[in-house]
């Protein structure tokens, strides 16, 4: 475990390793998706198109490292859906802004 310290902090050290396994564990990698899942759930029912999540790998971090994350894509294009902006609207009903 390499600590770094972090400039203009007196206390706060990094730890690198420690967010990049976090960033690349299992557990991670299924909240994303869950929370993909209820994305496009949301957005299935809101739209005409289809959706569907799957998990997908993003780079993040000090040495842009590949982690786990998800992404929910229209397999099905409805263009009333694109004019609607549907998963533009499903995401801000769901943070809780209406």
């Amino acid at each position: 475990m390499a600590l770094r310290k972090m400039r203009g902090s007196r206390t706060y050290y990094a730890d690198d390793e420690g967010l990049r396994q976090l960033g690349q564990g299992s557990k991670v990698a299924a909240v994303a998706l869950t929370a993909a899942k209820r994305l496009a759930g949301n957005a299935q029912a809101a739209g005409k198109g289809n959706y569907e999540a799957a998990p997908s790998t993003v780079t993040a971090g000090w040495k842009n490292e590949r982690r786990s994350g998800a992404v929910v894509r229209e397999t099905t294009p409805d263009v009333r859906d694109a004019r609607n902006a549907i998963l533009l609207r499903v995401m801000k009903t769901m943070r809780g802004g209406r």
